[in-house]
């Protein structure tokens, strides 16, 4: 079985340049100039809050819809959410603990609800486990507003 060594582009680039024609160079063998590969510089692809909450929103889809005159799945469909009490959407079956909470759904509930959904409303029928970065939370916020009609 043959094995592979794992080489840097730059590193690559370096080595066969040094395999070049007859050109000579002034500089010692020794020298820092040809022995130090160059840095490369890696540019990691930030996604936007918009692009991460989308992403993020895959967790989510499968229990619920974001469009107005969405389908309720196994949760209700989450359009206008944003504003309104906790457990009033028409046609979605409730858990008793959701329907006597007063929570209107804002950035800070729903932050929590995100967070720890069982710890929140101790009795409610979500079962997810909850979404614990905050920088993920507030991502996945972002992106269901913007889907959902709220400002």
């Amino acid at each position: 079985m043959k094995s592979f060594i794992y080489m840097p582009v730059g590193l690559i680039c370096l080595l066969l340049a040094g395999c070049g024609g007859g050109e000579t160079t002034s500089a010692p063998a020794s020298s820092p100039e040809q022995i130090t590969a160059p840095k490369i510089e890696t540019v990691k692809a930030e996604r936007t809050p918009m692009e991460r909450g989308r992403i993020l929103y895959k967790r989510c889809q499968a229990c619920h819809t974001l469009e107005d005159g969405g389908k309720h799945k196994v949760g209700p469909n989450l359009w206008n959410v944003y504003g309104s009490k906790a457990g009033t959407k028409e046609g979605y079956a409730y858990s008793k603990a959701l329907l006597a909470s007063e929570i209107v759904w804002d950035n800070s509930n729903m932050d929590a609800y995100m967070e720890r959904p069982r710890e929140f409303i101790p009795g409610n029928k979500m079962s997810f486990i909850g979404i614990k970065k905050q920088e993920d939370r507030d991502a996945l916020q972002i992106y269901i507003k913007a889907q959902t009609g709220a400002e």
